[in-house]
């Protein structure tokens, strides 16, 4: 007897969508695993990472929903820099006034306050990357929604979207520990250009990729 197969629509990323992106972000938010029992406050880091491509105009944002609701998400910018500056305009000023600057030793700092700190001292994509590569973009999907394919028809919705905007380059950034992570954008034509491991003992891969549509 053949499997049912639950229908899942690719389409555009709307305010509705937040939390359950939010919670996306949070689940996968630990080099791709899960990371709700890190953080006392569930919905920072997916305000750091996730939120502002939902709630704000300018970004390219395409969801997969299932029937149990979003199940996935690829949100990014055509022009990174030009997205930064709106962020800085739009979006940080209120998360810096929400979340307090933490003190004293870093060691001693729990998960939220680091990524506190990170609010208060962003630190932008290398310039060789921005350069070659303008447009970023993220990608994360629901523990239900993976290895089912999903992960690939939301890039090549997002690639669409991003492409009628006139983007022809496009860089992603993942962890240096999160293995499945790399071998999903390399599966996929994105090639390692830089390792950085200045932001911390992770590090980040930034990835490229040369639109083709």
């Amino acid at each position: 007897m053949a499997l049912s197969v639950e229908p899942v629509e690719i389409r555009r990323a709307q305010p509705r969508d937040l939390d359950a992106v939010n919670s996306i972000c949070l689940l996968t938010g630990d080099a791709g695993k899960d990371a709700s029992s890190l953080y006392k406050d569930p919905g920072l880091i997916g305000a750091i990472y996730a939120a502002p491509y939902v709630a704000l105009k300018g970004a390219i944002a395409v969801v997969a929903e299932d029937l149990q609701g979003v199940a996935g998400y690829a949100v990014g910018a055509a022009d990174t820099r030009g997205f930064e500056r709106r962020l800085e305009t739009d979006w940080w000023p209120e998360l810096r006034e929400r979340y307090a600057e933490p003190e004293g030793d870093r060691a001693d700092w729990s998960p939220d306050e680091v990524r506190s700190w990170m609010i208060h001292h962003l630190k932008s994509v290398p310039d060789e990357i921005v350069r070659l590569y303008p447009a970023h973009i993220h990608m994360n999907l629901h523990p239900r929604a993976q290895g089912r394919g999903i992960g690939s028809r939301l890039l090549q919705a997002w690639l669409a979207a991003a492409g009628a905007e006139g983007v022809t380059t496009v860089h992603a950034g993942v962890s240096a520990v999160n293995d499945g992570g790399l071998k999903f954008w390399a599966a996929r034509g994105f090639k390692p250009v830089l390792e950085d491991r200045s932001g911390g003992s992770r590090g980040t891969i930034w990835c490229g990729f040369e639109v083709n549509l």
